[in-house]
């Protein structure tokens, strides 16, 4: 039914979905670019219902309220207080390490306004679990959302980096004011 809803609605708005998940990923990082406006959730969902996909995600605390908690926890919402520094990139770790199987979706600027930088969280998170990297992308100019393929980080940030910061090149965010595609 989920499948059935994703197809539906992104239909309705023009869109498509390009790309897909590897099969047989069990662990994964999906970094997620650009995201300058609320759209992209909804668009993003229908992908990963579309790929059936199972995952989590990190969404403000203060999303977190009596009726939206239960979308969001219903959904794989992970809540976070971004006011404070609670060790999140380390959590996220020991969680990926526990379990068997689990795909984490971590938006790369971290927020939907203008940042100088990228967060790099994601990077670590996949480093310190040893697990691959998923990009993820809505293109408002293609109207497109979607997956590229898994990432093997080598550990050379830079390098890494360049290779991430050239797979978004070009992806057209809603508002493109907000968006800073450089990496670091």
């Amino acid at each position: 039914m989920k499948k059935l809803l994703s197809k539906l609605f992104l239909k309705m708005m023009g869109w498509k979905m390009v790309g897909e998940v590897p099969a047989g990923v069990k662990k994964a990082v999906l970094v997620c670019a650009p995201h300058t406006s609320n759209w992209d959730f909804p668009f993003a969902l229908a992908a990963f219902n579309l790929a059936g996909l199972k995952l989590n995600y990190f969404i403000k605390k203060s999303w977190f309220f009596f009726p939206m908690n239960l979308f969001f926890k219903a959904t794989g919402g992970v809540p976070v207080d971004r006011s404070k520094n609670h060790g999140v990139v380390e959590a996220m770790i020991l969680t990926l390490k526990e379990r068997e199987e689990m795909i984490v979706a971590v938006t790369a600027e971290g927020t939907r306004s203008w940042v100088p930088k990228w967060k790099t969280g994601f990077y670590h998170i996949a480093m310190g679990a040893n697990v691959p990297l998923l990009m993820g992308f809505v293109d408002y100019k293609k109207k497109e959302v979607g997956f590229g393929s898994l990432f093997e980080l080598s550990g050379d940030f830079e390098k890494d980096m360049i290779k991430i910061q050239e797979f978004f090149k070009g992806r057209t965010p809603k508002y493109p004011e907000k968006y800073n595609p450089v990496i670091f």
